[in-house]
Parts: C-alpha cells; sequence; structure tokens
C-alpha cells in the first residue's frame, strides 16, 4: 500500500482502521462510544474546497462513516451559501455528517470592531440558520499557523464553550488522551496516519480535504511555498 494523497489511499487508510478495529467518530457520538477499546475521533477543517469535502464526505459514507466537517464563514476560498458550496454542505448533512464551526471570530473581532463572543455567536447563528442544524462543535481557524502565543490568545482559553452554546471543541482536556495527528501542508509529522495504528490507542485525526487529490487547491500551494512547515498547525 503506497502512502500519498490519493482518494484512493484515504479510503485505503479508513478500510485499514476498521479492519484493525478502530471504531471510527465525530464529535457527537464520541459520549456513546466511550467503552470502545479503540477509537479515532475524525475531523475534517474545510479551508478551501468543499467539492473536495464532499469527494472525502462519499468515501466515509460508503464505509458507513460519519464524521465533523468544520466549516468557514468568513471563507476567502468559497461562501458557506453561494450556489455551488450550500448544496455541498447539505449533501454532507444529509450522509450524517456533522457540521461544525470553524471561527475565525478572535482573528477577525478587531479588524470588524467587535466583541469576539458576539461575532462567534453571529457565526454560529448563521450557519445554523441557513443549514437548519444545530452547532455543536467549533474549532479555531489559523491562516499560517500557530505563533509562541496561540495557546494563550485561543479562542476557547478566553471563553468558556458553554458560554457560546458549544459542547466540543478539539482541545479539550477530556480530548487529551488521543493522540493528535494532522496532515497539515499535506506533510504527516509522525508518518501516514495508517501507520500509527499499532502506535496509539486513542487517535484525533484532522484530515484536511483540500489536501487530497490530484491538485491541492491555491491555498495549500501558497502555503507550502512559504516552506514552513515547522510553524504549521
Amino acid at each position: 500500500m503506497k502512502c500519498d494523497f490519493s482518494v484512493k489511499h484515504y479510503q485505503e487508510i479508513l478500510e485499514k482502521a476498521l479492519k484493525d478495529d478502530f471504531k471510527i467518530i465525530n464529535f457527537q457520538k464520541l459520549k456513546k462510544a466511550q467503552k470502545s477499546s479503540k477509537i479515532i475521533l475524525l475531523r475534517h477543517d474545510i479551508d478551501c474546497s468543499p467539492r473536495r469535502a464532499l469527494e472525502i464526505a462519499k468515501i466515509e459514507n460508503n464505509l458507513k462513516i460519519k464524521s465533523t466537517f468544520f466549516v468557514r464563514v468568513h471563507g476567502e476560498f468559497y461562501h458557506p451559501f453561494d450556489r455551488i458550496t450550500f448544496p455541498v454542505l447539505k449533501e454532507i448533512i444529509k450522509m450524517g455528517h456533522e457540521i461544525g464551526l470553524h471561527t475565525e471570530a478572535r482573528n477577525l473581532a478587531l479588524e470588524f470592531k467587535m466583541n469576539m463572543i458576539d461575532l462567534f455567536k453571529i457565526e454560529k447563528k448563521i450557519l445554523e440558520t441557513m443549514l437548519s442544524i444545530k452547532i455543536e462543535s467549533a474549532s479555531e481557524h489559523a491562516d499560517f499557523g500557530r505563533t509562541k502565543d496561540y495557546w494563550t490568545n485561543h479562542f476557547f482559553t478566553k471563553v468558556k464553550k458553554e458560554k457560546v452554546g458549544i459542547k466540543n471543541f478539539p482541545q479539550e482536556k477530556r480530548f487529551q488522551e488521543f493522540h493528535y495527528l494532522s496532515d497539515s501542508l499535506g506533510h504527516w509529522r509522525e508518518g501516514c496516519l495508517c501507520q500509527n495504528f499499532q502506535k496509539y490507542q486513542y487517535i484525533q485525526a484532522l484530515i484536511h480535504p483540500d489536501h487530497w487529490g490530484k491538485n491541492a487547491c491555491l491555498e495549500l500551494k501558497k502555503l507550502r511555498a512559504c516552506n514552513n512547515l515547522g510553524n504549521i498547525l
């Protein structure tokens, strides 16, 4: 099995995880899966390509896997309610996947001259209203990676989740037992996800749909050009 960023290999990764007796779940299903001996908490940040996210969602759905897709409201490369993206998100929801908020409230509040809590609530309300869903999970978007003060200034370091009506965010203490593996910038720091199934019992896997397939999205190409993998999520 060749480890690359083809959609074929993504399917192979999931099939291997299932064969190795991992239960693959989203944030909403975590409580029900607590008794499982091996768990992959699977999430996706849709940074720039909802259509790639749909392709990933279909692969998972065919394997009866439900994951969490975090959606941006202020993205440069898509708008969640444009005529292409809106039906894509509705189809992902119809498959049974969870939609979460990929918030940019902390980064944009100063620029918009708004309170970041108010902006977060607006982002959340917009997604809930337009998609007719309840947002329970949120993650913070970082354009170009983590600065030294990232965790000090992280939205959920400053704001309790209950204050903004959120049940789950990836960095919660209750998720510390889950080993974090990410494909950020098309780069696995510990080797491909499939190479880690024998090492860890609990995994939180962040998969960016933009990285998978023949042509990386424009944002990914720009970030790769920065050649600064060490400072990227």
